[in-house]
């Protein structure tokens, strides 16, 4: 079975990061690569849905109800994004797999 390219995109979870990363990914799909735009929990709740060839799929950062907001500090977040957010992660990509696109 031929596997399809497939290109999972993290954005810096904060303001200014998001769109340019999600303009990147639609031109990786105009060139026929599957493209998905992770976003937090937090961060999802106040995107407005877009129809682009870009598929938005979400991870938690353990702060969903508030996200970079309501941590602490940086470091509280960023520590929790790492632990929450590479389980999260590691669930999207498995079902991606099994899906045909890993």
């Amino acid at each position: 079975m031929e596997k399809k390219a497939h290109v999972l995109l993290l954005p810096y979870p904060t303001q200014g990061h998001i769109n340019p990363v999600l303009q990147f990914g639609k031109r990786l799909a105009s060139k026929g690569i599957k493209a998905t735009l992770l976003v937090t929990n937090f961060v999802s709740k106040s995107m407005q849905a877009e129809s682009s060839y870009v598929g938005v799929e979400t991870i938690s950062d353990g702060y969903d109800e508030g996200g970079f907001a309501a941590a602490e500090s940086i470091d509280a977040y960023l520590i929790s994004f790492a632990k929450v957010g590479s389980l999260t992660l590691t669930e999207l990509i498995m079902k991606h797999e099994n899906a045909g696109y890993p």
